[in-house]
């Protein structure tokens, strides 16, 4: 109980420390006074204040959006699938919003508004082939879920080489999308993050309302039930306001990989598997990250900029690693499995 008291206290302090290193850091200590002032009124005075408000905020609004519902997402993912590896990025559902996006803006030239339309319809069929193709290969004899993960990898590799396919055949617009399909978190999206925000915000309002009910789907289906819980209506209510909420995200910025997959094993040692507290620990540290991530990618090659989508794939390959290892390759889970 200490531990977990400790982590939901500090998580908002160390949101707000990396959210203004986000904003602040590259300027001279001198310019800061300024710069802050220039925040607080939101009027700029000289470039490096338009800087900080039509580029760094934007980012960093960006980011906490994006990587506050990638990992509330996963948490709600991992505990329904009871997998570890289970993710929007490795159940489909990011590789399907991409793939509908971009066939929507070239093969039938909509607008961003049904972008966001087409990316959420995407994300909805990502996921439904992954569980298709599960359940072809007999999920019900796979209680670990393997099946799910396996199945939305091969999903999410189709989907991705359509994307690349459509990319490919019409040179004149590739440019719109080439930093976009690979996650990149810039300023220039603001107009999409202040159109699809308030599916991301229902996502959220939905995992806060189900949390308790989830919890309790965690010790058992007949247990939940035999506390008034139905069961059926909650999971599928919780899978679709993840799904959702991630296709939204894609919308705004491109897929953002493995925020998903790596923040739930961040929060899990420290909240445990109470909902209740780990959504809130997760949307904190999920926005953390991806701070800290766009960060990086902003200054690692200064003043060359990176997408940020490659430093969350390189740190999350990273941590796939691990899991796959301490989850299914240990001498223990060999023997169990």
């Amino acid at each position: 109980m200490e531990k977990r008291g400790l982590f939901l206290l500090a998580a908002l302090p160390i949101l707000a420390f990396t959210l203004a290193a986000h904003l602040f850091y590259g300027f001279r200590p001198a310019e800061i006074p300024g710069l802050i002032a220039a925040f607080l009124h939101f009027e700029a005075q000289s470039y490096e204040e338009a800087v900080l408000l039509f580029q760094r905020v934007p980012r960093s609004l960006t980011a906490i959006y994006v990587g506050s519902i990638s990992a509330t997402s996963g948490v709600v993912l991992q505990s329904l699938v009871r997998n570890p590896l289970a993710s929007p990025a490795t159940m489909g559902v990011n590789a399907g919003a991409a793939m509908f996006l971009v066939a929507g803006a070239l093969l039938f030239n909509i607008g961003t508004g049904l972008q966001g339309a087409a990316a959420l319809a995407g994300a909805l069929a990502g996921f439904l082939s992954c569980v298709a193709v599960a359940r072809f290969a007999g999920r019900q004899n796979d209680p670990r879920g393997l099946s799910l993960i396996l199945s939305g990898a091969l999903v999410s590799m189709l989907f991705t080489g359509i994307t690349n396919a459509l990319l490919l055949s019409d040179p004149a617009r590739r440019s719109d999308f080439l930093s976009w399909v690979i996650g990149n978190i810039n300023h220039a999206y603001i107009d999409r993050l202040a159109m699809f925000w308030w599916i991301g915000a229902a996502s959220i309002a939905a995992f806060i309302v189900l949390a308790r009910p989830l919890t309790l789907i965690l010790f058992g289906a007949e247990k939940a039930a035999s506390a008034g819980v139905n069961v059926p209506l909650v999971s599928r209510a919780a899978i679709l306001a993840a799904v959702l909420g991630s296709g939204s995200a894609v919308a705004v910025c491109g897929p953002i990989g493995f925020v998903g997959l790596v923040v739930p094993h961040i929060v899990r040692p420290f909240v445990g598997n109470n909902l209740v507290f780990a959504l809130p620990a997760a949307f904190a540290t999920g926005a953390v990250i991806c701070l800290l991530a766009d960060l990086v990618a902003r200054q690692a090659l200064h003043p060359y900029v990176l997408s940020t989508g490659l430093v969350t794939d390189l740190l999350g390959g990273i941590v796939f690693v691990v899991i796959v290892k301490r989850f299914y390759l240990s001498p223990s889970n060999r023997e169990t499995a």
